[in-house]
């Protein structure tokens, strides 16, 4: 169990390993998506005090910074991936490494210039206009992948009144930037072999969630192992954590090796 703090709300959250079930979930999702997250969240996460929380309420900043902070309390601070060089002849392996603490603290929310609060709770007012924002929520990010434009139905959802001229629109583009930094998004890197510069869009729930599936591919063994060995019913094993459930298959395992 840990608690963090999400960056933008200020929430303070509690978040538990995931056992049995959820791997599960993970293995059996047909995509790993806003929605799945929000799935997730909700069974993984509770608020460490006060009330319930609505997870889909949460802007997107703080839903990803979720996920990656569960992510450093399962596998580290380290994240660590590759991708091949686009670079005509080349397709070397490029490294890309960072922490997630200071990628975090690198996407802090700023203070936004022009911008004060609204009156309606969790709206914004750019200073001497009448438009007023919110921040998209992750429940926003989920039914804006439906629609035949999720850009201007993002727009429609979360701008005062409609029909802004172009100037205003960047204006307030940025004081969200300033106010909740995305944190998917572009990376840079350089190829060893070529030296091309290279740009890689990072998607925090999509490399989240599939590491996450990725790990949980051995539920199933893990199930029949155990239940094998010590005659565990599967509801009893699935109830086991992640590392626990892992640490006895691998001393049954190992049993079973030395006969």
């Amino acid at each position: 169990m840990a608690k963090v703090r999400l960056p933008i709300s200020g929430i303070d959250v509690l978040l538990r390993e995931p056992v049995g079930a959820e791997d599960i979930l993970l293995l059996e999702a047909t995509s790993y998506d806003t929605a799945f997250a929000l799935e997730l969240v909700a069974r993984l996460a509770a608020p460490a005090n006060g009330p319930a929380v609505e997870w889909s309420n949460l802007c997107v900043t703080d839903l990803d910074a979720l996920l990656l902070l569960l992510r450093q309390m399962l596998f580290g601070n380290l994240i660590r991936t590759d991708i091949a060089c686009p670079a005509a002849g080349c397709g070397a392996r490029i490294d890309v490494a960072f922490r997630i603490g200071e990628y975090l603290a690198h996407h802090r929310p700023r203070t936004a210039r022009g911008v004060e609060a609204a009156e309606e709770p969790g709206w914004f007012r750019l200073r001497n206009t009448p438009v007023s924002f919110r921040l998209p929520t992750a429940a926003d990010q989920a039914a804006v992948t439906q629609a035949l434009k999720p850009a201007r139905e993002l727009v429609r959802r979360c701008i005062r009144p409609a029909g802004i001229s172009a100037g205003l629109l960047r204006r307030v583009e940025t004081a969200m930037e300033a106010l909740a930094p995305s944190l998917s998004q572009n990376l840079q890197g350089r190829c060893p072999q070529c030296e091309t510069s290279v740009d890689f869009y990072f998607d925090v729930q999509q490399f989240v969630l599939s590491e996450l599936g990725n790990q949980a591919a051995l539920i199933y063994e893990d199930v029949h192992a155990l239940a094998l060995h010590y005659h565990w019913s599967q509801a009893e094993i699935l109830e086991l954590p992640r590392g626990r459930r892992a640490r006895y298959a691998e001393m049954a395992q190992r049993e079973r090796s030395a006969v």
